[in-house]
């Protein structure tokens, strides 16, 4: 079994990303961290917690993390996609569990320290408790055996701005230490997640297995299923995106993917491209690779492993 992390900010799609990861036995989950992102994190820890009781997981530790930018910028959030809440605002109850006193950035740190090379990050959010734990532990970015980016977008457009997408526009300041770390970084951004949909025939099966974690699925699911019907993002009538499930699926079987290891910047000072990954695909001798991209996705294999581990929650 893997060992990983999930680093997160629930979230929808993170929902979707976490009980799949919980359904599959390639990966044992040790803990999740929390950071600011769809929601502020006070609302992101709360729904991992409610995301672990779902799945009847609430043995697994939820630690607190960051609540601003790596600057200490004011954060943005998304509540047109994800809802006020972040969980597509149906009054879900109050999770009657709590998170761990710790904060998650040393939490982070002493797990892949006292295990180096054995623990995967999920960073499935913006990356600013990985920049901070990179910035406190110098030989973190060693240790860590991956950094799994949800994030990122090199021959599409951005979904925050034109070039950037949602998570690394949210912190590049932090995108940027994690890509300049040295750390092994393997980035599942848009050009695969516009791919992947979840078909109207897919979802009612899922639904079919009347679970506590799929019917918590269904009840958030209409909230961002709308969201990006009404911004003309759906391919197919009754479909839905998670874009986080892409990367905890590289997570279960990289062979979904067909990547490219690539040098990658992260624009931090432009007025119209900060956030923005700018790779280079020239094969320049000089240009050392930083990145593991992926283009490619096997989305129908993809899709119905996303259906079967969730359902088997």
């Amino acid at each position: 079994m893997k060992r990983v992390i999930i680093d997160t900010d629930p979230g929808i799609d993170d929902a979707a990303a976490i009980l799949m990861t919980l359904g599959s036995p390639e990966l044992n989950v040790e803990a999740l961290t929390t950071v600011f992102g769809n929601t502020p994190v006070e609302n992101c820890t709360v729904n991992a917690l409610r995301i672990l009781e779902a799945a009847n997981r609430a043995d697994i530790p939820v630690f607190q993390g960051a609540s601003r930018p790596y600057n200490y910028a004011e954060p943005a959030f998304a509540a047109t996609i994800h809802g006020v809440d972040g969980l597509g605002d149906v009054d879900l109850p109050t999770p009657s569990t709590a998170a761990q006193k710790r904060n998650a950035v040393i939490e982070m740190i002493d797990r892949i320290m006292a295990s180096p090379g054995d623990i995967t990050v999920l960073a499935i959010g913006r990356l600013t408790n990985v920049a901070l734990a990179i910035a406190v532990e110098p030989d973190f970015a060693q240790a860590v055996r991956e950094v799994v980016v949800m994030g990122g977008a090199v021959n599409v457009p951005g979904n925050a701005t034109p070039t950037a997408s949602a998570n690394l526009y949210g912190d590049p300041e932090a995108a940027d230490i994690v890509y300049r770390s040295g750390a092994k970084v393997v980035q599942i951004g848009l050009d695969v997640c516009e791919q992947v949909e979840i078909s109207a025939a897919q979802q009612a099966r899922l639904w079919a297995a009347d679970t506590p974690a799929t019917r918590f699925m269904q009840r958030i699911t209409p909230f961002i299923q709308g969201a990006y019907e009404r911004r003309g993002r759906l391919n197919n009538p009754g479909g839905v995106r998670y874009n986080d499930v892409p990367a905890v699926s590289y997570a279960i079987d990289p062979t979904l993917f067909e990547c490219k290891d690539l040098p990658v910047q992260i624009e931090t000072q432009g007025a119209h491209t900060r956030g923005q990954t700018v790779a280079n695909q020239r094969n320049d001798a000089e240009a050392e690779p930083n990145a593991r991209v992926a283009f490619g996705v096997d989305a129908a294999r993809l899709t119905q492993l996303w259906v079967e581990r969730v359902a088997a929650v």
